[in-house]
Formats: C-alpha cells, sequence, structure tokens
C-alpha cells in the first residue's frame, strides 16, 4: 500500500467525526475533578482526579450516540509521565522496575470508548424506542434517569464521587457505586412509551461485565436479560427491575432490586436504594449479596438534615470486591441553605467508615465543614476534613478536599 493511501486512511476517522459533528451535538454529560490537600511527613501536597464524559449526539427520531470516557487516578502523575520516556532496557527488568512501568500505564490518561447507540423512537408511529447498544448503557435504580426521562428535580443521593470515594472500587476511580446495576456489553433496548408516566424497558445483551481474570478482557458468550419500570408522580417515584444472565455456574446469575423516593412535598423527603447486584444460584444467599441505601432527608426553611446508611455488596457490576466485605458508611449532614433554590449552601457534615471483615475490624471518622455553590452548571465543593482519631499528628489531622462537577 502506497504512503498517499496510508495518510488518506488515516484521515477517514477524523473527516467522517468532522462531517457528523455539522448535525450532531456535542456535549460533556459528566465531568468531576477533585484535589486533596494534605500534609505528609511536614510537606503540603496536592493529589488530583478527573473522571469526564464526551458525548456526541444527533437526531431525535432516529439518533445516534457516541460517548467517550477519560478519567485519571492521579493527574499529577500524569504529568509528569507525559514529558518523560522510558529508556529501553538493557537487562532483565526488576519487580522494581516492572511496578514502575505499571503504575506509569495506570496513571497515563487517555479518552476510552464507553457507549455507541442508535435508537429510532417511535418507529412506524409505534408508541416504542428501540436502540441497539454496545458499551455502557443505563444504569439502574440510581434515580439519575427521573429528570432526563420526566423532567423532575433531582432525587438521587450526594453520597457518591470522588468526594467520598476518591479510590473508586478496589483502587480504580472509574469504578464507582452509582444505582445498583448497570447494563455493559452488546445488544438491544426496548422501551414502551405508550404511558406518560410509567416507562417500561426491557434489556438483552451479551453481557460484557464479567472480566476473565487471567486475561483482563471480558468473557464472551454469557448473555443477560433485564426487564426494568419507572414510575413517576409528584411526590413518589419508583424504579424496579429484575435479571438474569445464562450460562453462569450451574443454573445461572440473578439480580434485582428497587429505587423508592418518596416526599411530602413541605420538607421531608425519603430515599431507598435496595438490591441484589448478583446472586450465584446454587449458592447461599448472604448479606454479602446485598447492595442497601437508606437515606431520609428532612427540611425546616433555611436548614436541612440529611442522613445516609449505605451498605456496601461484594459483588457489584459482575466484579466480585472482596475488600467491600463488611463495609458500611454512615454518613450525616446537616445544610444551611438549598443549592437548588438559592445555587449555594453550607454546613457540617461527619462520615464514619465501617470495615468488618473475619480478619479484623477498623473504623474511620471524619467531620468536615463545607460549603457548595453553582455556577454556570458547574458545581463547586469545598471541605476541609478533621480526622480526630489523628490527634497525636496534629498537622496531618486535615486535609482539604476542592471538587468540581457537572451540575445540569
Amino acid at each position: 500500500m502506497s504512503p498517499r493511501k496510508n495518510i488518506l486512511l488515516s484521515l477517514l476517522p477524523l473527516l467522517f467525526v468532522s462531517f457528523y459533528s455539522f448535525a450532531a451535538e456535542l456535549s460533556v454529560p459528566s465531568l468531576e475533578m477533585a484535589s486533596t490537600g494534605t500534609i505528609t511527613n511536614g510537606t503540603f501536597a496536592l493529589s488530583s482526579i478527573a473522571q469526564a464524559d464526551i458525548a456526541l449526539a444527533g437526531g431525535y427520531k432516529y439518533g445516534g450516540l457516541l460517548r467517550l470516557a477519560f478519567t485519571s487516578r492521579d493527574l499529577e502523575k500524569t504529568l509528569g509521565y507525559g514529558r518523560t520516556s522510558i529508556e529501553p532496557v538493557t537487562a532483565s527488568p526488576t519487580a522494581a522496575d516492572y511496578n514502575a512501568l505499571l503504575d506509569r500505564f495506570n496513571n497515563l490518561a487517555a479518552l476510552q470508548f464507553k457507549l455507541a447507540k442508535v435508537s429510532a423512537r417511535q418507529p412506524f408511529e409505534l408508541p416504542i424506542e428501540i436502540s441497539y447498544f454496545i458499551g455502557y448503557s443505563d444504569t439502574f435504580c440510581s434515580g439519575d434517569d427521573f429528570p432526563l426521562l420526566f423532567g423532575s428535580s433531582p432525587i438521587g443521593t450526594e453520597f457518591k464521587g470522588f468526594a467520598y470515594f476518591p479510590q473508586g472500587i478496589g483502587g480504580n476511580p472509574a469504578y464507582q457505586y452509582n444505582g445498583i446495576h448497570e447494563a455493559i456489553g452488546t445488544g438491544f433496548q426496548l422501551s414502551l412509551l405508550a404511558l406518560k408516566n410509567i416507562i417500561p424497558m426491557l434489556y438483552l445483551y451479551q453481557d460484557s461485565a464479567f472480566i476473565n481474570e487471567t486475561t483482563g478482557i471480558p468473557e464472551s458468550g454469557r448473555y443477560s436479560g433485564d426487564l426494568r419500570v419507572l414510575i413517576n408522580s409528584q411526590y413518589v417515584k419508583f424504579e424496579a427491575f429484575a435479571g438474569a444472565t445464562f450460562p453462569y455456574g450451574d443454573f445461572g446469575m440473578y439480580r434485582g432490586g428497587l429505587l423508592a423516593y418518596f416526599s411530602t412535598g413541605m420538607g421531608a423527603d425519603f430515599l431507598a436504594q435496595v438490591g441484589i447486584p448478583g446472586w450465584e444460584s446454587g449458592t447461599d444467599l448472604k448479606v454479602d449479596n446485598l447492595y442497601f441505601l437508606f437515606e431520609p432527608r428532612l427540611a425546616i426553611g433555611l436548614f436541612a438534615l440529611h442522613f445516609t446508611l449505605f451498605y456496601h455488596p461484594v459483588r457489584y457490576l459482575q466484579l466480585v470486591n472482596s475488600e467491600e466485605r463488611g463495609a458500611t458508611d454512615i454518613n450525616a449532614q446537616l445544610l444551611i441553605g438549598n443549592i437548588y433554590k438559592y445555587r449555594v449552601q453550607g454546613g457540617l457534615e461527619s462520615t464514619l467508615n465501617l470495615r468488618s471483615s473475619s480478619a479484623s475490624n477498623s473504623f474511620a471518622l471524619r467531620i468536615s465543614p463545607f460549603i457548595s455553590a453553582v455556577t454556570e452548571g458547574i458545581r463547586w465543593d469545598l471541605k476541609i476534613r478533621v480526622d480526630p482519631l489523628k490527634y497525636t499528628q496534629p498537622l496531618e489531622m486535615a486535609d482539604i478536599f476542592i471538587g468540581v462537577r457537572t451540575a445540569y
């Protein structure tokens, strides 16, 4: 093949994206950045992480969606590694050499494919929507879809993201708790649009969430089906789903869950997310299988109190995370102001992390005064987090957290 042909072929994807972008909308549905400042051995240092989704969407009746994701575990390392190169080795690499290379690989930030989706809305004037997707599709029981589908106010918990889980799950910031399950793979989605405030959905897909521990790539040949329904009203919102995966074990893998939100309309709200992200039939059903988040909210005038209890599941998004066994978080917020009304709020927060396993028990406590504000679709969070258990090291008792995320 001639050099001219090689150049033309390399430019084709760019030309396609440029042509398509004239009829499409480029947006950033999700953006979150966070920096934590700590004093260690007398030195103040910042550590930063970031994640973002970039979406290219077009059309209403017959629409396409392409979503890319960016995640960095340590932006300071990313900046350094991006300006240095690796020298060729002249001898067999040691364990230290290998770990240094692994650290470099894990902290090189790049755009990655997340989702490609094509939808046909109301084909042949039928009250349905059919979608073909490849990648990370919808999240179940997170509450995020109610504003998108019904135009309601946000109802999801604030107890998620880098502010509470800076290392993600298992040390991966891109792997975060959000809802009970997510359809990941290649397949079809069918939504019934006949009813205004009730939307049933059916998902059939090859499940790519199962990762082979030896190769690190998804296991082909596992197929999943999920039935999901969302019900919306002014004061009550409800979502439930049930699903199964075959083949898995002797009789398959099963899951299910529900989200319930109740509001009195006078300042008292309640959110619950309860479910089983994964259970292999034929095995004992234990509390380790449970995803449980309980969050009552009370507002009186300018003041509000939010209480969150979150019990972590061992299996989440089809991966087993043994370090999450017995993990429980308890969070209490005293709020002054309302960020949805006045675009600013502050208060005091205390967070208790309990970890209980067969080997040992531990707990961590943080008390945090904070202030949050919304400016032009961006939410700013500033916290000073104090760990009173580090009283023997006064300079290391506190850290500073600065977080920025989209707030559409």
